[in-house]
């Protein structure tokens, strides 16, 4: 085997890795992590005497994946 197709097998091999990176049960635990940090810090916020809260929370599906937390003031 040449070189250039061991190259080709190899980034065949990490094209397939990538993809099941991207599958349904590790976007699903990344919401459910996600939004379990969420509630805990909620937790604590209010526990301080904080009037901020996250109000909402994007998740960006890449390598590593990426959340986003939206903050905002508690209305009184």
């Amino acid at each position: 085997m040449s070189l250039i197709d061991k190259a080709k097998e190899i980034s065949g091999q990490a094209v397939e890795k990538a993809g099941d990176l991207g599958g349904d049960d590790l976007i699903v635990n990344t919401i459910i992590r996600v939004a379990e940090i969420q509630e805990r810090i909620n937790a604590l916020l209010a526990e301080k005497g904080c009037d901020y809260r996250i109000t909402g929370i994007e998740v960006e599906n890449s390598i590593p994946p990426k959340a986003v937390f939206s903050i905002s003031r508690e209305s009184e």
